[in-house]
């Protein structure tokens, strides 16, 4: 069995990662407000992609439609888009990104509902469970948190959505062993085989994506 860790933001946090795992995607967050040089992004995704691999663009918005451009024009990249905001999560469900990462990410709720989920698992859009917010939060909010990722869980189980668990470390104190975000998976209600599944068989075949293109 392969692990994967399928979403690391800082180079000190990839090379811990890579003592730990098989395979880590090294993600490269993309903040878009009004446009965006592509040229630009097209040559550094390059070379990030000769230092690292495998690469994932972590698209942080509030203009949903300069998702459909990235993904037309960046194709050799895994991408992602950060939870939080309905109308840019359900633009990229139905764009079908490779994964939206905590979808209840800032929320005062779950962030995913049984129609978003079951988009979802027709566009094969997985959905990230990260560990990241919860370290960075206070008691109360993690409480939080961990209530709406157990939502959030319940309905990627239902509808059989594509998943993987990651710590989305941007430092290398971020970075957790396998085993440390399987438990993640099975506070939030997952099986240990689901668990498993999570950071070996789902994110195996998200990456297959990538060497179609």
């Amino acid at each position: 069995m392969k692990w994967i860790e399928m979403d690391i933001r800082s180079e000190e946090a990839y090379n811990q990662a890579k003592e730990w795992y098989d395979e880590v995607v090294f993600t490269k967050k993309v903040y878009l407000r009004d446009s965006l040089n592509f040229e630009e992004l097209k040559n550094e995704v390059k070379g990030l992609k000769e230092k690292y691999g495998k690469i994932a663009l972590l698209v942080i918005t509030e203009k949903p439609s300069l998702i459909r451009e990235i993904r037309k024009r960046i194709p050799n990249a895994l991408l992602y888009v950060q939870g939080g905001n309905l109308r840019v999560v359900r633009f990229a469900i139905e764009n079908r990104v490779d994964a939206i990462i905590s979808p209840e990410y800032g929320r005062k709720d779950s962030g995913l509902d049984h129609v978003l989920a079951r988009l979802a698992a027709r566009n094969d859009v997985a959905i990230g469970f990260s560990l990241s917010p919860l370290l960075r939060a206070n008691s109360y909010e993690r409480a939080n948190i961990l209530r709406f990722m157990i939502r959030n869980w319940r309905l990627v189980e239902k509808y059989k959505v594509p998943r993987f668990l990651t710590s989305s470390a941007e430092s290398k104190w971020e970075v957790r062993f396998p085993r440390d975000l399987m438990s993640l998976g099975i506070n939030i209600g997952m099986e240990i085989p689901q668990a498993k599944a999570s950071l070996s068989f789902y994110p195996e075949i998200i990456l297959k994506k990538l060497k179609k293109t």
